[in-house]
């Protein structure tokens, strides 16, 4: 079983009509044992595109049918997500709420889908 947790980077590509994007986001619905998962931040990422009253409401619909994660991250991860991207060089790679959503996917074991970088960057210096 794999928890998948959608980045925005994902449903950005999604709502262009990307085909690859589709078809992937398709299989993991058609597996008995997957499941799309939420966090906070990640909805909140998600709900902030919307450009009106109406349409916050149907984001906020449409994620909330994922799962919630049960495990919140403490403060100390975060900020070694943070800090272990500085050393690295990588000090703008990633934003808060990446960096946070990364956070929820390592204490839930959770598989985080992305379309960008910023998840390739925290990958490169976490357990992501």
């Amino acid at each position: 079983m794999t928890d998948y947790l959608v980045d925005n980077s994902v449903w950005a590509r999604l709502a262009s009509g990307d085909p690859g994007v589709t078809a992937r986001l398709r299989r993991i619905e058609r597996a008995p044992a997957d499941l799309f998962v939420t966090c906070p931040p990640q909805v909140l990422e998600f709900c902030h595109s919307a450009r009106t009253p109406r349409e916050h409401a149907l984001y906020r619909e449409r994620i909330s049918l994922g799962f919630p994660l049960e495990h919140a991250p403490d403060e100390s991860l975060v900020l070694d997500i943070q800090a272990a991207l500085w050393n690295a060089g990588l000090v703008r790679a990633a934003g808060s709420l990446d960096i946070l959503i990364a956070a929820y996917a390592i204490v839930n074991d959770a598989t985080v889908l992305a379309a960008d970088r910023d998840f390739v960057h925290i990958a490169a210096v976490t357990d992501l």
